[in-house]
């Protein structure tokens, strides 16, 4: 096997320019990546170092970069995202997780300032684990149910919080929130133990409107993580009228939501005694979590 060295930059600049000219914007830190993973390396190539590279690793590169052309995510190809400073694993039954996001965790923490208390956390709907997982990392003496339909996404958790040292602090339940029972059969597995802190990124699309996602998100991101039905609350009027079931007093709920769907969730919130105590900006000025409150 023989392995050629050359530094990076010369490596990569002709599939940088491939990359841009399809609108690419990351293009060098897409390269950059993909040639990490085909020298199956731990940390992140950059464009001054030099690297030995064998004819099947550049192959594999090459490869790498027509799936990226094609409008394949980076994530995708890599089946790893980095989110609140780690990097997670993924695979076709989880949504990719989204910079956006972060906002449901900056409003955790502004809601709960001190590290040390001990909280009980649910992930509902919980994918990656990235949310959950995340504030196991900021709250070292707390503890996080995660609860999603899917198995091979719960999978993935467990790889997750393995990875990051919180499996001893984990548990994993397979429910479906369209299931009439499900919190009847969350609170069996709970023996009866309210939540602190409920937490979800549910799916919030309306069905229509997928057709016109970018292609990196329609094409790679499972249907059910988008799909929120005809007016893309049906998730919401699943979860919100069990939460006041499963929450302790004065605990808190986070709900990151779509453009726009901030006064249609709060009146269905206020049904079922639930009021607004926060509503957070993402990145882009966009309302895109909502903290509510049990009165």
């Amino acid at each position: 096997m023989i392995k050629h060295k050359i530094d990076v930059y010369t490596l990569i600049k002709s599939e940088i320019h491939k990359l841009r000219n399809v609108g690419i914007e990351t293009a060098n830190l897409d390269c950059r990546l993909l040639l990490t993973k085909s020298l199956k390396l731990n940390k992140t190539v950059h464009n001054y170092q030099s690297v030995n590279i064998t004819d099947n690793e550049f192959k594999s590169f090459k490869n790498f970069i027509e799936q990226r052309l094609n409008g394949k995510p980076v994530s995708r190809i890599v089946n790893k995202k980095n989110f609140w400073d780690n990097e997670f694993e993924l695979n076709d039954d989880t949504l990719d997780p989204r910079p956006d996001s972060e906002t449901l965790i900056d409003a955790v923490l502004c809601h709960f300032k001190s590290k040390t208390q001990s909280l009980k956390i649910l992930d509902l709907g919980s994918g990656t684990g990235c949310l959950g997982l995340s504030l196991l990392k900021e709250y070292p003496y707390s503890v996080a149910t995660f609860f999603d339909i899917s198995k091979k996404s719960l999978e993935i958790v467990k790889i997750n919080s393995l990875n990051f040292g919180l499996s001893h602090r984990s548990k994993f339940v397979n429910l479906d929130w369209r299931d009439k029972n499900w919190v009847a059969n969350l609170n069996k597995i709970e023996n009866e133990t309210k939540f602190d802190v409920i937490i979800s990124n549910p799916p919030y699309i309306p069905t229509e409107n997928i057709k016109y996602l970018q292609k990196e998100v329609k094409e790679y991101d499972p249907f059910i993580a988008l799909n929120g039905g005809e007016d893309g609350l049906q998730a919401y009027h699943s979860i919100i009228p069990k939460l006041k079931n499963i929450m302790k007093k004065n605990g808190k709920i986070f709900f990151e939501i779509g453009k726009g769907q901030e006064n249609c969730i709060t009146k269905l919130a206020a049904v079922y005694g639930l009021f607004p105590q926060e509503y957070r900006k993402d990145f882009s000025g966009v309302i895109r979590v909502i903290t509510f409150i049990v009165k």
